[in-house]
């Protein structure tokens, strides 16, 4: 039996009993439509795609997005879209589209990685489609050694800068933390080997960290109930990063002098539990006071809360490890709510002020979470969520993505782009149809802006095409030009 064969009666084996013959439809048609095509390592395309579909079965994720997931790699033309739709559905075929759409924008070679990632987020109505690529990603990235030198950079930092934020905004963070090596490892080989050896000459590995486990479980077993351990060992583009971060703020950064390096979690079930599970800590290790902070008898402002306190266990190893202690309540809070991580990031400040701006995250996670407990998984199971609402993201005709916000006109867009398109703006384009100039724009949108200079729109007049500030105030300062000459 080949490995085709194999994967092929792996993924029958674990489908729905019900869902069994579509899956053995599509692998099917997929054999069919791929015919020759094979990966760059020479691999037959749907091996690739059938890899693709049990690592989504691996996350809980639905039969119609495993279906997608192996036919993802099918050229869309009017006879293919035509099959799909008839034999799997509107849904497999939206999704294999969205996919390919995803693939293409995020190619856009003139456009902040943050801009793309949003545009993403904000304009589509499934989440399924970014999981597929994002999945799809990793595995392209462990198949990088193949890959033309001419698109191994473009292809590493694409997974590096917008699929590893994709993933940790959707919370995959296991995922994320892959890409991040996988791309390191490949991009900076001298520093990712220079931190592996440090690390490895410090003592800093998978049995230290599995001795620190045992160790926290042991000293708070008594409590009741049981408190969780997480824990994880920082990874080594995340050190590269806090190491660069260091150099621009003129410290002087060596790897020893990270605090983080060994970090775990002790959640417990009550407030009370959380002060019992730091005096048994504190009475069976060397706890340093002087970096001891509680946060849930005072909260940071944006909600966070926890104990933290760096502590040692002469007996395991010389080296403090950074320890939380806190509530599921607590966790919940600080990693899908106002105080988590993807919040923070996007305000850019340890201070801001509690936002439910980014409560989609924890949406998704109950979402799957709740596939994963499900005896059978469901056929069709949308991910659909609303993102980034207060914003518009729309194109121009090469590709670009350009940021408005909600309500904005073609008007708006064309000062976006530059005050003098936007000064001598005469008539657009939206999708290939004619628009005037205080036509609403939406996601999606693809923008082409005729411009004439010696015909120029009344200002006067666009002053009420417009829906920026902005671009009123550009529009003033206009015609207040005009009128001094």
């Amino acid at each position: 039996m080949n490995q085709i064969e194999k994967l092929e009666n792996r993924i029958i084996k674990i489908a729905p009993k019900s869902f069994k013959s579509d899956i053995q439809n599509a692998i099917a048609y997929g054999k069919t439509a791929y015919k020759n095509k094979t990966r760059y390592n020479g691999d037959p395309m749907i091996l690739h795609t059938l890899s693709l579909a049990i690592e989504l079965e691996k996350l809980h994720l639905d039969t119609i997005t495993i279906l997608a997931s192996i036919l993802h790699e099918v050229e869309i033309d009017e006879e293919t879209e035509k099959y799909i739709k008839t034999h799997f559905g509107d849904t497999v075929l939206y999704i294999i589209r969205e996919t390919k759409r995803i693939k293409d924008i995020t190619k856009a070679q003139d456009t902040d990685p943050e801009i793309i990632i949003k545009y993403i987020l904000n304009s589509s109505s499934d989440l399924r489609p970014i999981i597929l690529k994002i999945v799809d990603t990793l595995q392209d990235i462990h198949t990088i050694k193949n890959i033309p030198e001419e698109d191994k950079k473009d292809t590493l930092n694409r997974a590096l800068n917008i699929y590893s934020t994709l993933a940790e905004y959707l919370h995959f963070t296991e995922i994320k933390r892959e890409i991040d090596e996988y791309a390191f490892k490949e991009l900076l080989p001298l520093e990712y080997q220079s931190i592996s050896q440090k690390l490895e000459e410090m003592g800093i590995n998978e049995n230290l960290y599995r001795k620190y486990v045992n160790k926290l479980k042991q000293n708070t077993e008594s409590i009741t109930p049981k408190p969780r351990i997480e824990g994880r060992i920082k990874s080594k583009y995340s050190i590269y990063k806090k190491l660069k971060k260091y150099e621009k703020e003129w410290i002087n950064p060596k790897i020893e002098s990270l605090d983080d390096l060994l970090a775990f979690r002790v959640i417990v079930g009550s407030e009370d539990s959380c002060y019992k599970a730091l005096e048994k800590l504190m009475d069976s290790s060397n706890l340093n006071y002087e970096k001891f902070d509680d946060y849930i008898s005072n909260p940071k402002k944006n909600g966070y809360r926890a104990i933290h306190f760096p502590l040692a266990f002469p007996d395991i190893h010389s080296r403090e490890i950074e320890v939380q202690v806190l509530t599921e309540e607590m966790h919940h809070t600080n990693t899908y709510g106002s105080a988590s991580h993807i919040a923070y990031k996007a305000s850019q400040s340890r201070y801001a002020n509690p936002s439910n701006e980014y409560s989609w995250v924890k949406d998704i996670n109950d979402r799957l979470e709740d596939c994963k407990n499900q005896s059978t998984r469901e056929k069709d199971i949308p991910l659909k969520v609303d993102i980034f609402q207060e914003d518009i993201f729309v194109l121009t005709p090469k590709m670009k993505i350009i940021p408005l916000q909600k309500g904005d006109t073609v008007l708006d867009f064309a000062y976006k782009l530059h005050t003098a398109i936007g000064n001598s703006a005469s008539s657009a384009k939206v999708n290939g149809q004619p628009k005037s100039l205080a036509h609403i724009l939406q996601t999606g949108d693809v923008v082409e802006i005729k411009t004439d200079k010696n015909k120029q729109c009344q200002k006067e007049k666009a002053l009420n095409f417009s829906n920026s500030e902005r671009t009123k105030s550009k529009i003033k300062k206009f015609l207040t030009r005009s009128l001094k000459k």
